[in-house]
């Protein structure tokens, strides 16, 4: 994993002219040369987001599993971001403008699972639910 405040300051493609906002909000043009020789890859499908003032803390899963026990479920960690909430904003707009982006290409994604189970069995996966009620 890259240094936090790389992780933080990456914006766009890596290996390209990226600019940087420094802590004061000066920008500057520079070429970022980015290391994964020692990237571990996790998938996740879920997350949890907790913190307090100093820190947000996010933590990925590959989801919640039943536990053999009666109304109880677990959701094993398999990974933990620990972000300064500044670093946190620019992620949530970092990953807002990929999803955005990603929605422009192949259709608005829809997050309600039974809406896209429903959207799916109408035929259509791309349809949103607003588009099916036409």
């Amino acid at each position: 994993m890259a240094k936090k405040d790389e992780v933080a300051q990456t914006t766009t493609t890596p290996g390209a002219d990226e600019t940087i906002t420094s802590p004061e909000g000066e920008q500057s043009q520079m070429q970022l040369q980015i290391d994964e020789s020692k990237v571990e890859n996790y998938y996740s499908s879920t997350a949890r987001v907790y913190g307090s003032a100093e820190e947000l803390i996010v933590d990925f899963s590959q989801g919640i599993r039943p536990s053999g026990r009666e109304n109880i479920s677990v959701m094993r960690i398999d990974a933990r971001v620990i972000l300064s909430p500044w670093a946190a904003k620019r992620l949530a707009l970092a990953l807002g403008q990929a999803v955005q982006r990603y929605e422009q290409a192949y259709g608005v994604l829809e997050i309600d699972p039974r809406r896209r189970q429903q959207d799916q069995a109408g035929g259509d996966a791309s349809t949103t639910s607003t588009d099916s009620a036409k």
